[in-house]
């Protein structure tokens, strides 16, 4: 069994750019890419080995004050050449990447950059002695080193060669937030304590293992499920006390229902007793205007009174009289005339 391991190679340049520290660091890369990859990887019994291909990613992280164009360029072209071979490259500065560091920063597929950290680009410069010949040979090399690393520059960040130059004779430098408005970085590194601080003792111990975060999703996912349970436990429990305080409810109002039926019978009853009274009640009186009437007749009453009618019915021609006196008193003297002894009886 061959087993292919993705790795992330990490790197510093934590120096100035010399031949040494450039050996060291190409050194660094060829340990985790190539031949020497292989060769120091590779397990017999287990038969696991790392092939040319199994980095993925190499992140370096460059804290430089420049030095050298020649030795700057060798770093620069090995991570190049990782980039060529498929190898995604990312750069941290931390905390300075001035002259020849800031072209290896170049190199990065992204670039990072820390808060307070510096770019510094200037043009390419040497101590030259001898003849004049001597100095203009350098001043061509200077230029055409120059030229070269503002084309560098004009390629990572978008701007024109010509701009680049400018800048680079200025020596300009700039601080984390101006190298990301000029695309010298991609992003501003800030460092997430809190998220470090809650992060699980399995990240802690194996970070950037892709098992440990299916292990904590799969946590999660069981965490999130038995909370649902619980969430789900507690409307069961709720619906079943509402269930009972319906069940209570309807037997309240059943119980309503049936007190209300009762007294509704109770209160026909009591109508139909009422009805009857006041029949009982209307006869009576009926018999006793009757007796009244008749008992008016014998006395000398020349007519019957009926003492259930309205007002108007009960008057009597005294009444009459009286009215006509108030109103019309020559009626009045003709209605006396017609009914004197009424009148006087009625009266």
């Amino acid at each position: 069994m061959i087993q292919i391991n993705n790795k992330i190679g990490k790197i510093k340049l934590n120096d100035a750019v010399t031949p040494w520290s450039a050996d060291e660091l190409i050194s660094e890369i060829e340990k985790q890419y190539g031949q020497k990859a292989v060769a120091e990887n590779m397990t017999v019994g287990g038969f696991e080995c790392s092939v040319a291909n199994a980095l993925e990613t190499i992140e370096i992280e460059i804290n430089s004050p420049g030095g050298s164009v020649l030795d700057g360029y060798r770093i620069y072209n090995s991570l190049m050449q990782m980039r060529s071979r498929g190898v995604k490259v990312i750069a941290t500065v931390n905390t300075l990447a001035a002259s020849m560091g800031s072209v290896i920063l170049m190199a990065a597929n992204m670039i990072k950059i820390v808060e307070g950290g510096r770019i510094m680009i200037h043009d390419a410069s040497q101590t030259v002695s001898g003849t004049s010949e001597d100095h203009t040979r350098a001043a061509k090399n200077l230029e055409e080193i120059s030229e070269e690393i503002a084309t560098i520059y004009s390629n990572r960040t978008g701007s024109t060669v010509e701009e680049m130059r400018d800048l680079m004779k200025k020596e300009t430098w700039m601080g984390a937030k101006e190298a990301v408005d000029r695309k010298f970085a991609d992003e501003i590194m800030k460092f997430d304590t809190e998220t470090k601080n809650k992060m699980s003792i399995l990240a802690k111990l194996f970070p950037n293992n892709d098992q440990v975060e299916q292990i904590e999703a799969a946590i999660q996912e069981a965490d999130s499920i038995r909370a649902e349970l619980v969430s789900s436990q507690e409307r069961i429990a709720d619906l079943e006390s509402s269930i009972e305080n319906h069940a209570l409810t309807s037997s309240n109002l059943i119980e309503a229902q049936t007190k209300i039926s009762e007294f509704e019978a109770l209160v026909e009853g009591k109508d139909l007793e009422i009805a009857n009274l006041k029949t009982e009640i209307q006869s009576v009186d009926d018999k006793a205007a009757i007796k009244a009437s008749e008992l008016l007749a014998q006395n000398g009453h020349p007519q019957a009174v009926n003492l259930n009618d309205s007002e108007e019915s009960t008057k009597t021609k005294y009444d009459e009289y009286r009215a006509l006196q108030k109103t019309d008193p020559r009626a009045a003297a003709q209605f006396w005339e017609q009914n004197e002894q009424e009148i006087k009886t009625s009266h």
